[in-house]
């Protein structure tokens, strides 16, 4: 099958540096001919192994990353969000089992996606195509799609609740759908982690302007 190319860019929030292996997001158009009836894939690539993520995950702080992606609408004058899909994957280690655990986490579910002796495998578990759970555009509308994908530690108290949603008690708290009672609010959090010697990194893509 064949690919459509697209405009990538990272910011990174944090100072730190990054990995050998340059860190970001992709959001790639399915062919041409799918383009009304398939949704966009997104990739990760290198953002575990990337500044002191993997320090802070085998030191009790597992990675939250939150993806947004929106499709908009190309107009004349004026762009419009047409669609707009939401959700995370949690990266984990296990010190008994020496074992990385990856979840995934949507509005209605949270799953174990893998588990791994080394943080580079859940790495090459992330930089495989995803479908993404957003709709695509009518035929004939002109559109592009905008992701943003955020990467911070989590605290002790998020780690608590990542477990209840997999033992059931709780649906998933991604992001816009959290119950406040159940975590630490997101300020105290972040400064909780940025004492420890934590960072938090923003990558985006997009896609060009395209008509189904």
């Amino acid at each position: 099958m064949r690919w459509v190319g697209v405009v990538l860019f990272a910011i990174c929030v944090s100072a730190a540096s990054g990995a050998a292996q340059s860190p970001r997001a992709d959001v790639v158009l399915p062919a041409t001919p799918d383009l009304a009836t398939q949704p966009p894939t997104v990739r990760t690539v290198g953002v575990l192994s990337a500044g002191r993520t993997p320090e802070l995950i085998r030191n009790g702080f597992p990675a939250r990353l939150h993806y947004k992606l929106e499709r908009w609408a190309a107009g004349t004058f004026v762009n419009d969000v047409k669609a707009t899909a939401e959700w995370e994957f949690i990266a984990q280690y296990d010190p008994l089992a020496k074992t990385y655990k990856l979840i995934r986490a949507t509005p209605r579910s949270a799953v174990i996606v893998g588990e791994y002796t080394d943080l580079s495998d859940a790495d090459a578990k992330l930089a495989e195509p995803y479908p993404a759970p957003i709709s695509p555009p009518r035929r004939g509308e002109k559109s592009y799609y905008v992701l943003s994908l955020d990467v911070e530690a989590m605290s002790l108290s998020d780690l608590d609740e990542v477990q209840r949603w997999l033992r059931g008690e709780l649906r998933p708290a991604v992001r816009g759908h959290r119950n406040p009672g159940t975590a630490m609010s997101s300020g105290v959090r972040t400064l909780f982690v940025r004492i420890l010697g934590g960072e938090r990194v923003v990558y985006q893509a997009s896609t060009g302007v395209f008509r189904p």
